[in-house]
């Protein structure tokens, strides 16, 4: 039987489609969030937030590997805001899910444990909001952070107090976790840089529910800033407290704030300041379909001010997958390493330990809305220095 000539297009245009659809095999990245435990109230809605990027993803077309685009795979388990569980998921998505790339956990000591699961297997694991030093102090080759390491994490509010030349004083409060820790560190050495002199630095474990003792030295010693190096459980607990027993300095300085923190301490949080990523004043990176992502998701800046954080993970990934044209593990992650990405949060690229740039800017809740207040050419506010919280 002879086919007509119209049959044989049809047939060959059939089977070059099958062979399409047959290469483009998905790009399967895994993640954790958690759902459940310490961290909840930080990031626990943020599977929301990895599915709605999926889907503009695959809306349009998916993710574009050298000339070629794949559908993107997500996969996302809860944590449950624990080291063992963290390094039993990635484990899983390593070896059962067969992720592609890996997505890191929220906080460094969950990121400290699950990208040992990475290393092992030879992964590409992006890290996203965990910048402890001692993470990236391992000599691992498999691991990358978008934002810069905890030290330099409030450089720019310690730029700012010195330039207003008004702070004299800083006592520190700090949890004592990887991530605060770290922070401190740095923020100790910047605010002495700036001449301010540190008065007090007390730690307390991430589950103290009585200060009484650091707020009776607090409020002798009297320092213009009292700064929190914690996650948002210990400084809403710890502000709370501190407000009751009638602490007054200056200014409190909580290095995570957010809108879960202001409806916890109410007309408490008004004036405090903090740091924050991106506000929607700023165009950097793909601000525009950034702001679609959140949409889609039902995620709320204002909630989650840590969120651009993993948009700019997202456009590293996008960029570094592009130009690596493979998804072979070993040039994906040369390619993560030696990119310079421009993001919502501003250009990230890599240090040789893996560690990223992006830095935060000084943030104030000032009548229920967050502003940025440092520096003059990215601020939306002014800094309202001394605080006249009630």
């Amino acid at each position: 039987m002879t086919f007509p000539r119209k049959a044989w297009i049809l047939v060959f245009a059939a089977a070059l489609c099958v062979s399409t659809v047959r290469a483009a095999e998905p790009v399967r990245i895994g993640a954790t969030v958690s759902e459940t435990g310490h961290f909840a109230t930080e990031v626990g809605t943020f599977r929301g937030l990895f599915e709605a990027w999926a889907e503009d993803v695959n809306g349009r077309g998916g993710l574009r590997v050298g000339l070629k685009r794949h559908p993107l795979e997500i996969t996302v388990y809860d944590d449950r805001s624990d080291e063992a569980s963290a390094r039993r998921m990635y484990e899983r998505l390593t070896v059962v899910n067969r992720a592609h790339l890996l997505f890191g956990p929220y906080s460094s000591p969950l990121t400290f444990a699950a990208s040992t699961a990475a290393e092992a297997h030879g992964v590409p694991f992006v890290a996203i909001c965990a910048n402890a030093p001692r993470i990236y102090n391992r000599g691992y080759r498999w691991i990358a952070c978008v934002i810069d390491e905890a030290p330099r994490y409030t450089y720019r509010y310690w730029d700012m107090l010195r330039s207003e030349a008004r702070a004299r004083t800083v006592g520190f409060v700090v949890e004592d976790t990887l991530h605060p820790r770290g922070v401190h560190q740095g923020a100790r050495t910047l605010a002495e840089e700036a001449g301010i002199r540190v008065v007090a630095e007390r730690f307390a474990p991430p589950d103290c529910r009585d200060f009484s003792s650091i707020l009776g030295e607090f409020r002798r010693l009297d320092p213009d800033i009292v700064f929190i190096a914690a996650n948002i459980p210990f400084a809403v607990q710890f502000i709370s407290q501190a407000r009751e027993h009638g602490l007054a300095p200056r200014e409190f300085h909580a290095i995570h704030h957010s809108g879960i923190f202001q409806q916890a301490l109410g007309s408490g949080a008004e004036l405090v300041t903090g740091q924050s990523y991106w506000t929607p004043g700023m165009t950097l990176g793909q601000h525009e379909r950034f702001r679609s992502i959140l949409a889609r998701a039902g995620i709320s800046l204002d909630d989650y001010p840590w969120a651009p954080a993993y948009m700019m993970a997202f456009e590293v990934v996008e960029a570094s997958l592009a130009e690596a044209g493979t998804l072979e593990a070993e040039a994906v992650m040369r390619e993560i390493r030696s990119s310079e990405t421009e993001t919502v949060g501003g250009t990230v690229r890599f240090g040789p330990n893996g560690a990223g740039t992006v830095n935060t800017y000084p943030s104030q809740i000032q009548e229920g809305r967050y502003e940025i207040v440092w520096p003059p050419e990215k601020a939306t506010a002014r800094h309202i220095y001394p605080s006249i919280a009630p």
